[in-house]
């Protein structure tokens, strides 16, 4: 999964090209999958047995939030994050082979994401101004899981706070740009194909092989 800057990085590329009506809702909801009790829950990992396949059911999240998605914020924020997710299980295990069951490898994964945290929150211009949106606890949204947000204004604090540098062992500079101008632009045809009620992306079709957890 992309890291929470990441994927704020993408938003507010997103917010840069069209416009939303709240976007503080829309930069938590892009945040907010990745904080729940369990992430396999929280981005609906559908098992497609049949094809002995994984993805995440974005299927199923817009049929469940037909009635939000195109006006409230944080829910169309959820489901770019599950968008962006699928996008990138794509980007690093089938362009460039990533391999998480070689021992230490997500380690350094999650060293890379430190590294990299300083240089896109700078070439991105984020910044941390990031609100819990108003009874949170009673959105529908929060039938999905139980969402700790504590947590979440606390990684957001440190991931602003970090000044990490060295070279990367696998996700490089280069690659965090190259994902993110592509994630942007499959948002930006996700959002367009919602608008028109057509052509969205499908869970199925975009199912990985039933290999390394992933």
């Amino acid at each position: 999964m992309a890291s929470s800057i990441i994927h704020l990085a993408i938003t507010c590329e997103l917010i840069k090209t069209r416009g939303f009506k709240d976007v503080n809702r829309l930069k938590f909801g892009a945040i907010l999958a990745d904080y729940g009790s369990d992430r396999e829950t929280t981005h609906l990992r559908q098992r497609i047995q049949e094809l002995n396949k994984k993805s995440y059911n974005v299927n199923l999240f817009r049929e469940k939030y037909k009635d939000k998605l195109l006006t409230d914020d944080l829910y169309l924020g959820y489901y770019l994050h599950l968008v962006q997710d699928i996008c990138y299980r794509h980007f690093v295990y089938d362009r460039y082979n990533w391999n998480p069951r070689i021992p230490g490898n997500m380690e350094r994964l999650y060293r890379d994401y430190n590294i990299l945290n300083t240089y896109v929150r700078d070439k991105y211009g984020l910044v941390n101004d990031l609100r819990v949106p108003e009874n949170l606890a009673q959105e529908s949204l929060c039938d999905i899981d139980s969402f700790d947000v504590d947590r979440l204004e606390s990684d957001m604090n440190r991931y602003f706070a970090s000044t990490a540098d060295g070279d990367a062992f696998f996700f490089t500079k280069e690659m965090a740009d190259i994902f993110i101008s592509e994630a942007v632009a499959t948002c930006n045809k996700e959002i367009d194909a919602l608008i028109k009620g057509e052509g969205m992306m499908d869970s199925v079709q975009e199912a990985w092989d039933n290999g390394p957890k992933a």
